[in-house]
């Protein structure tokens, strides 16, 4: 059994599916390439961000160099006595906070002079730096375990040329941890320092600088390291709590390190997901919004097709005045309109018919029934003896009378009972006597044919309520048919009742040429009959066994058929042996299918 599906689930299967798909498809599109976008925004916005700082560690390294050269340089300190030598130190310190000690060193590397911001006395060192040139050394950690590197500057004298020698300052990046937190990184985001090493030099939280931390382990210091005069693309890592950020390193090259911005991933995508949620918000009011409209459009096109299916159903069961009020303005509208116009052509053509029938019953059956007494005076002799051949042809047109008779009366009753016309005459009787009665009016048809018909009546019969004379009709249709499709000479026809539970079974076998089996489902439909050859089933006055149908159904039986090709056919009928106690009702229209 197929399963049978709504038209209005279908359509709003339909509609989902047609705001979803799509939104899906772009949503997916759009994320991606949002995506690509935004990691390209964020990279460039990263990379000016620490470009930024960079630059401005090198304008703070490039002006304490500034300052340094300006003493080295002067006459004031070259030609100066070491009074005037140590006041420029001390003024070289007093220009800038980040300068923490500043000194005289001679060619050998041997500190002459030394002033520092901590110490009044400080001790005079050794140095291994080549101060021949401008020089920016690498960064380290001073005593106060602060980033520091030194910067040199030889003396350049034109008053003494024999004074040679550089002045050196050592500089702190104490305030680079300020810089750092001016840096907007979103809003957990922070940008740091590291050198070569990976030690951090700069963080918004100093304690980690002062802690000496080394961050060489990070995939973005290890990037840069790898090359450390390009800034790096963006770069995921993992924290220790299991957060994923995004981070980019760009080189300070005099400083020999690198600022590094970091930001959570979360926070890059959070536009992104914010959007997602307003795009899935917009697509599931989107999805409401059609659902609604689709469920409004399919009940304007389930409506009326409802008003048609039930006119269709109208029809089938014999209504043939149909009003269907349906006013869509479309294609509906106007197959409603084609179908009122059907249903009045059909009650035209049952109108018709039914004038047909009426003519035929009141215009041969008052003929008949003039012809069949006419015919029956003959036979008794009221017009003198026959001769036997005069009696056959005589008694052959008797017979035919009374099956043309019982022909007109079969299309009479089938009239009435698609009408719903025609009440059953309630009677109880015997099933035995009955059937007795109608084969023996069958018997000389039997044996003018040489065929043989039997009756074979079974036991613990009981009585049957019913209108004995349209069963009569029934057993006598079945009876002739069996014996007009049986052979001449060797044809057997055998009439059975036998109990089957609480019904009583009327069977009526013949061994004529059978039904071919795609006949056998049309054989009760009106106006069908069959030749018995497989391929011949043809058109006619073939109401007998529709009328069996409509009757045995009347009654509350069933009707049935087994046959096979050259072995003959079997017509069965049953009905209730125990009936109900009210009267029965007028047979309804009921299916020849």
């Amino acid at each position: 059994m197929i399963r049978r599906r709504s038209l209005i689930v279908r359509l709003l299967i339909f509609s989902v599916a047609a705001v979803v798909l799509p939104a899906l498809l772009v949503s997916a599109i759009y994320r991606s390439i949002s995506s690509h976008a935004l990691l390209e925004s964020i990279e460039e916005q990263q990379t000016e961000l620490a470009q930024r700082i960079a630059e401005e560690v090198n304008s703070e390294i490039n002006h304490a160099q500034g300052l340094v050269a300006l003493v080295a340089h002067s006459s004031f300190f070259s030609a100066g006595s070491r009074v005037d030598q140590y006041e420029a130190l001390r003024n070289l310190l007093k220009e800038s906070p980040d300068f923490q000690e500043a000194m005289f060193v001679s060619s050998s590397g041997v500190e002459l002079l030394k002033v520092s911001q901590q110490t009044a006395s400080p001790r005079l060192v050794h140095r291994s730096e080549d101060l021949r040139q401008s020089y920016v050394g690498s960064p380290f950690f001073s005593g106060n375990r602060a980033p520091t590197i030194l910067l040199g500057e030889p003396i350049r004298s034109f008053a003494n040329p024999s004074r040679t020698g550089a002045v050196v300052a050592k500089m702190s990046f104490t305030r680079l941890g300020a810089l750092m937190k001016q840096a907007t990184v979103g809003p957990r985001g922070v940008a740091f320092i590291v050198d070569s090493k990976g030690a951090l030099l700069a963080h918004p939280e100093e304690s980690l600088v002062l802690a000496h931390s080394n961050w060489s382990s990070r995939p973005v210091v290890r990037a840069w390291s790898e090359k450390p005069d390009r800034p790096t693309g963006l770069t995921h890592y993992v924290d220790e709590s299991g957060e994923e950020h995004l981070s980019l390193a760009f080189p300070i090259p005099l400083l020999k390190s690198a600022v590094v911005i970091q930001q959570p991933k979360a926070d890059v995508y959070a536009p992104l997901e914010h959007m997602r949620r307003q795009f899935i918000l917009w697509t599931v009011v989107s999805v409401i919004v059609f659902l609604l409209i689709a469920i409004g459009v399919s009940w304007r096109i389930l409506k009326p097709l409802r008003q048609l299916q039930q006119a269709v159903e109208e029809v089938g069961q014999g209504k043939r005045e149909i009003h269907l009020d349906i006013h869509t303005h479309d294609e509906l509208e106007d197959l409603a309109t084609t179908f009122e116009k059907m249903t009045r052509s059909l009650g035209d053509l049952e109108r018709m018919r039914q004038d047909l029938i009426n003519m035929i019953v009141h215009d041969l059956k008052m003929p008949l029934s003039t012809i069949l007494p006419s015919l029956e005076s003959l036979l008794v002799g009221d017009m003198g003896k026959l001769s036997k051949e005069q009696a056959h042809f005589v008694q052959m047109a008797r017979r035919s009378s009374q099956e043309m008779l019982m022909l007109i009366q079969n299309l009479l009753d089938v009239a009435k009972i698609e009408e719903g016309k025609l009440s059953l005459r309630r009677e109880v009787f015997t099933p035995a006597d009955w059937a007795t009665s109608i084969v023996s009016n069958f018997q000389p048809l039997a044996e003018a044919a040489k065929k043989k018909l039997t009756l074979m009546i079974g036991k613990d019969l009981a009585t049957l309520e019913g209108d004995s004379a349209l069963l009569g009709r029934v057993l006598g249709n079945l009876i002739s048919n069996a014996l007009r499709h049986t052979p001449a000479a060797s044809g057997e026809v055998a009439v059975s009742l036998y109990r089957d539970g609480n019904q009583l079974a009327v069977e009526v076998r013949d061994n004529g040429e059978g039904i071919p089996e795609e006949e056998q489902e049309r054989i009760f439909e009106k106006f069908v009959q069959s030749d018995g050859q497989k391929t011949n089933v043809r058109s006619g006055t073939g109401l007998g066994l529709t009328f069996c149908k409509m009757v045995v159904e009347a009654h509350g039986g069933h009707i049935t058929l087994f046959s096979q090709p050259k072995e003959g056919s079997v017509f069965t009928f049953r009905l209730a042996l125990q009936a109900s106690a009210g009267p029965l009702p007028k047979i309804a229209v009921p299916s020849t299918d």
